[in-house]
């Protein structure tokens, strides 16, 4: 019985990673706010690490991430390899040193979430020396910090449904 409520709760997890990946790949459906769309794979994939073991934390974070490479870089690599290793980082947190609670889980995912924006904006902007850099990243990199950050504590409310519902009581 417990296998058959893990493979239900990874399958849900999948299906909401499918389908946020398709809300914020289509064109037009989610409104740019100050020139960026928010990247719901992000929080997302923060927000089932918060719930899941290390491995799988690290195994959806891995998914997100290509995802989101793809989606929007079209290169893999900067946001598949932070946000597994990320994601490891707070499913080990979240099991071992904290208790899983909004607030907690809010601060963890913000921080993160501003985090990846951070060294994604300091990779690609500031070392390509792209003049105007500050104007870039209040225009584009602070606008997607504050939209993506927005939308983590819905989703870690859909997420913990799917984990307490789906979990072997």
């Amino acid at each position: 019985m417990e296998k058959r409520h893990t493979f239900l709760r990874f399958f849900a997890y999948s299906l909401e990673i499918i389908i946020l990946y398709v809300l914020q790949s289509t064109p037009f459906l989610l409104p740019e706010i100050f020139g960026s769309k928010p990247c719901l794979l992000l929080p997302v994939a923060l927000s089932i690490a918060v719930f899941e073991s290390e491995t799988a934390a690290m195994s959806f974070g891995f998914v997100c991430g290509l995802l989101t490479d793809i989606g929007f870089s079209g290169k893999i690599g900067f946001y598949t390899v932070v946000l597994t290793l990320l994601c490891f980082a707070v499913g080990y947190c979240a099991r071992n040193f904290f208790v899983t609670n909004l607030l907690n889980a809010s601060i963890i995912g913000i921080a993160s979430i501003t985090l990846l924006i951070l060294i994604h904006f300091w990779l690609n902007v500031s070392l390509a020396d792209i003049p105007n850099a500050g104007a870039h990243f209040v225009k584009h990199y602070l606008s997607r910090i504050l939209y993506t950050g927005a939308f983590f504590v819905p989703l870690y409310f859909l997420s913990r449904l799917f984990c307490v519902s789906l979990k072997n009581q």
